[in-house]
């Protein structure tokens, strides 16, 4: 019985990978009356709510009635290729090593199939992650979610992500931690001249802000916390600092450039740190927080957290302490 429960189990996750596939695709390429807003000044695209109940089935159910909506859409160049890019997207390590400010946590949990002809192309994968808004005032998004991948055309590829709630059980959150649900969301690649790949790229959640500082709720219902922009945004830059860094081109007369080997250091360097930095701001599951009684010498403003440094390479051992105030900067 076990093994025909899973065979059900993995139909459905196709059934569900296919339809958010389908239906990412058309919210990448769509105009109005879809998407209106925008414009040529690169103004911001606002989802038609009604539009989008005409045109796509709820594939993961209705919206919970505490839960608020969150739909962006952000399209650029970045400078790198398809292939790349969705090796990048369907390895759980390097997906959380591009978005490091974004992404405090993630696992693949299961592998439904990993493609056709030893490609990425229909390849689908279980997976888990806790996104983050560099606040303490703003809790870890926590979501299961499939990832599916596809290719279109010849250069042409699509990754989708939808949420997986409705099919499995999965504990639940914890009190740290925003409950959140991803309808599909994801981005569409072309390849371009030069290298350079155009990514669109499409963020839709809905989420319970009711453990949300009123003082971030707008921010996170335009998307500028964990929308589209921000996608497309952080992705770009960590190519260019990729490109930058592992480029061949070092002129033989300069003898003060560092090598191909200095640079990885750097990169790696620049990792932990960001990472470090990441975990300090945020509270994820994996770097948790615990919040000491405020001494009398430190005022109602402050709070004062600790915990224990990991184990890391580069991280010496022993204890941090923050006190970030009520506004969450550091």
């Amino acid at each position: 019985m076990g093994g025909v429960d899973r065979s059900v189990e993995r139909s459905m996750y196709l059934e569900l990978a296919l339809v958010a596939m389908d239906e990412l695709v058309k919210m990448a390429q769509m105009e109005e009356p879809l998407w209106v807003g925008g414009g040529l000044e690169g103004g911001k695209e606002v989802l038609n709510y009604d539009e989008y109940l005409r045109a796509f089935p709820r594939c993961i159910g209705e919206k919970p009635v505490e839960f608020v909506s969150e739909a962006t859409r952000e399209t650029g160049m970045v400078i790198v290729n398809s292939m790349a890019l969705v090796e990048t997207l369907m390895d759980a390590t390097r997906w959380m090593d591009m978005f490091p400010c974004m992404i405090a946590r993630t696992t693949m949990t299961d592998i439904v199939s990993t493609g056709v002809a030893g490609t990425r192309n229909g390849a689908l994968q279980l997976m888990h992650a806790e996104l983050q808004v560099l606040s303490p005032l703003v809790p870890i998004r926590e979501v299961n979610f499939l990832r599916f991948c596809k290719q279109h055309a010849e250069g042409v590829w699509a990754v989708v992500d939808v949420s997986v709630d409705g099919i499995r059980e999965f504990p639940q959150p914890g009190e740290s931690n925003m409950g959140c649900r991803r309808l599909p969301s994801g981005c569409l690649v072309q390849d371009m001249p030069n290298g350079y790949s155009k990514v669109t790229w499409v963020e839709h959640a809905e989420y319970n802000e009711a453990m949300v500082h009123r003082m971030y709720r707008p921010l996170l219902r335009s998307g500028i916390g964990l929308g589209a922009r921000r996608w497309v945004a952080t992705l770009q830059r960590q190519c260019e600092c990729l490109a930058i860094l592992m480029s061949s081109s070092i002129s033989s007369r300069d003898h003060t450039a560092i090598t191909a080997g200095g640079r990885r250091s750097m990169l790696k360097l620049a990792q932990r740190m960001t990472d470090n930095f990441c975990a300090g701001v945020c509270a994820s599951s994996s770097h948790k927080w615990n919040k000491l009684n405020r001494p009398e010498s430190i005022g109602e403003d402050v709070r004062v957290m600790t915990r224990q440094s990991l184990d890391d390479p580069g991280s010496p051992p022993g204890w941090c302490s923050a006190r970030p105030p009520p506004c969450g900067c550091r």
